[in-house]
């Protein structure tokens, strides 16, 4: 107990070494500071003050939280807790910090936004709390907390509203201030529907498929997969599943590590409502923009199929299961088996936030061949401000979700400082709290990189335990009557749509040289899923990394574009009337290649044998050798080489060999061994003969 009969706690922080300072916003980094005492009304950001140290260039930081994401029970104490964080190498002294509450509600947005953006409140303030915050070393932070107990006479007889909330933390001659909102829930309201759509990805990858080692890191303990299946089970929240995950899984049959087995089964056995994003979480705006008349759909994972990891074993009985095909036997899934997520409903779209409008709304909403009608997901910013989720422009059929409040709950999903992240969900309970949507509510918990289980489960939980809230599914969504809107049209990213023309504009090149394959699929597949990988949502925030992985993308399309050719080689001699000419063809790609070589000479005095068909290992060279014949004479003469498919397609340019023809050779060279031959047996016999004579005779 304090002075004022309080009940008070306070915990010191002190970080592990290298740990790096709490995340915080990127609007409280360009908080501009003072260097003296602030005042509580003065202009910074809703959540923090700063106070300049000229010493290091850097600010501390205070953050104000209530308990509960900001709702008030009426019978349970209120605790609020201020972080202080200190990223400078200056400690910052013992201080004590005052909280005070607003005695009146906050009753409109205006009111609710000057308070959080600025600090300034028409309304009184009651001191509810003291306590002593101690020395925060550099690099360090340390948080105190105050309980308030529900018959406090701050809290007694509290109109539902939205209250205003604040502190003042002195630390030498130095003042931090912060403020936040407590929200007292309407009791006897009816009660209104939110959605909540969490995406499932993988992040930005660099190949078609996911492989084994990243699958192992994703889905083991800590793996960013493996915390978000964690944060989503038991929620409600809708899945926005990408199926490369699914795919690159099941494609990888035996060899797929048990972590990522367990954890697809975990996802599809979960009970909630899900849909399938594009393939790779592919940018949806870009390809609109660049022409297609309907997202880009994999219609094959041939390249990601090893026929050896899918043979029927034998049981450890010696048998195998009925009705199981015969051991040794090939059972390759379909495209079906390899894409399901489990997902309730088909041809549901959601471009990230920002990248597409009118027209990709009423592109999408063109595309056949889907079961469901198709429907795009906009946020509110395109389509309007304030109204229900269901909503048509046109013949387009329209989800629109609160990009306000999907705003701070992404913010508060990649919040790693627990208080900062109780701050962001506060908020969001107050603004929730001022909608009256004339049906049900739609919001994100948006796309992002890195998050951990607890931050996007607090997300999660913050969006879908409002008082006076319950939980709805895409279908419930789409029941309510849609509200006729007009989105704005949203230029494409111009970087994306240039990079998906240039891809298209290769695609002839590629699918040439895939009739080399007995399965030309399996170039088509691999270019088709890195193509759609590259396009995926997870490199919007790191351009530069994207701009690398495209860059070798464009290296390996020119690789694979003249990925079997012949090796050039220099002129050949033909010393006699026939001789075998032997070439060398290449093959860079990763599958078997066969080919048919094409030799044609350019004039009568060689005969060859037209067409020969070649077979090249992956990522080999083959020498072939073509019997020529050399009718008369000699001379200088040359041979037209080409490479075509086994279906008569040329691959490449015509190659010329220089041949210099000397028949006449063979002739000469048969005269020439033979006298040298007779001239040795001649050597042979006289030499015997002489040897003999020298012999001594028997007595």
């Amino acid at each position: 107990m304090d002075r004022t009969g309080i009940d008070l706690f306070m915990t010191f922080i002190s970080p592990v070494p290298g740990r790096r300072p709490p995340r915080r916003s990127r609007w409280l980094c360009a908080a501009t500071a003072a260097s003296a005492v602030l005042a509580l009304a003065s202009p910074v950001p809703a959540a923090f003050a700063a106070v300049d140290d000229p010493a290091d260039g850097e600010a501390a930081t205070a953050v104000l939280a209530p308990a509960n994401d900001g709702v008030l029970s009426a019978s349970a104490p209120l605790t609020l807790t201020l972080s202080a964080d200190n990223p400078t190498a200056t400690a910052l002294a013992a201080g004590e910090a005052t909280f005070e509450f607003g005695t009146r509600a906050l009753t409109t947005r205006g009111s609710l936004d000057s308070w959080l953006d600025s600090g300034a409140a028409a309304v009184p303030f009651d001191a509810v709390g003291e306590s002593d915050v101690p020395e925060v070393a550099g690099q360090q932070s340390a948080s105190v907390s105050v309980s308030i107990a529900p018959d406090d006479a701050a809290l007694e007889d509290l109109e539902p509203g939205i209250y205003p909330v604040r502190v003042a933390y002195t630390t030498g001659d130095e003042t931090l201030r912060a403020r936040t909102v407590v929200v007292v829930p309407r009791t006897g309201e009816p009660t209104q529907r939110v959605g909540v759509i969490v995406p499932i990805t993988a992040g930005p990858q660099t190949t078609g498929a996911l492989g084994a080692d990243v699958l192992r890191e994703l889905t083991a303990d800590g793996g960013a997969l493996r915390e978000q299946l964690d944060a989503v089970s038991g929620t409600d929240a809708i899945l926005a599943v990408d199926p490369a995950i699914a795919a690159s899984i099941r494609a990888l049959g035996k060899s797929a590590p048990a972590d990522a087995v367990a954890w697809l089964d975990e996802l599809m056995s979960l009970p909630n409502e899900r849909f399938a994003l594009q393939y790779g979480d592919a940018d949806l705006a870009a390809q609109v923009g660049a022409g297609a008349a309907s997202p880009g759909r994999m219609t094959s994972f041939s390249a990601y199929l090893d026929a050896a990891n899918f043979e029927v074993t034998t049981d450890a009985a010696g048998a195998t299961p009925a009705p199981s095909p015969t051991p040794g036997q090939v059972a390759l899934p379909s495209l079906d088996a390899l894409f399901d997520v489990g997902a309730d409903r088909d041809a549901v779209y959601w471009p990230a936030t920002g990248t597409a409008g009118a027209e990709t709304a009423t592109a999408l909403s063109a595309v056949t061949g889907t079961q469901d009608t198709p429907v795009t997901l906009l946020p509110s910013s395109l389509a309007r401000s304030d109204a229900a989720a269901h909503a048509t422009a046109g013949d387009a059929d329209l989800l629109v979700y609160n990009e306000d409040l999907s705003g701070l709950l992404a913010q508060a999903s990649t919040t790693g400082d627990a208080t900062e992240r109780a701050s962001a969900l506060a908020e969001y309970t107050a603004r929730a709290t001022l909608i009256d949507p004339a049906g049900p509510l739609l919001v994100t918990v948006d796309r992002a990189n890195g998050r951990s289980e607890a931050e996007l489960r607090d997300a999660i939980r913050g969006a879908t335990a409002l008082p006076g809230w319950t939980t709805t599914g895409l279908d419930g969504l789409l029941a309510a009557d849609p509200a006729s809107v007009r989105p704005v049209s949203v230029t494409p990213d111009a970087d994306r749509v240039a990079v998906l023309k240039e891809f298209r504009a290769a695609q002839p090149g590629l699918s040439r040289i895939a009739g080399v394959l007995d399965d030309p699929s399996q170039l088509a597949s691999s270019e088709r899923a890195t193509e759609l990988q590259l396009l995926g949502n997870g490199w919007l925030g790191d351009p530069d990394g994207w701009d690398a992985a495209v860059q070798t993308q464009r290296e390996r399309i020119a690789t694979w574009t003249d990925g079997v050719a012949l090796v050039p080689g220099g002129p050949i001699t033909l010393a006699g009337t026939s001789a075998p000419l032997v070439f060398t063809v290449r093959n860079d790609l990763p599958w078997p290649a066969r080919v048919d070589l094409l030799a044609a000479p350019n004039d009568a005095r060689l005969v060859i044998e037209s067409t020969t068909e070649v077979e090249i290992g992956a990522q080999q060279t083959s020498r072939v050798a073509i019997p020529v014949s050399a009718l008369v004479g000699s001379g200088e003469s040359s041979v037209d080489l080409k490479l075509r498919t086994p279906a008569g397609v040329e691959i490449g340019p015509t190659e010329t060999i220089n041949v210099s023809v000397r028949a006449e050779w063979e002739a000469v060279s048969i005269i020439i061994l033979s006298v040298l031959v007779s001239v040795l047996l001649v050597f042979g016999v006289v030499r015997t003969v002489r040897r003999r004579r020298r012999m001594p005779v028997d007595a």
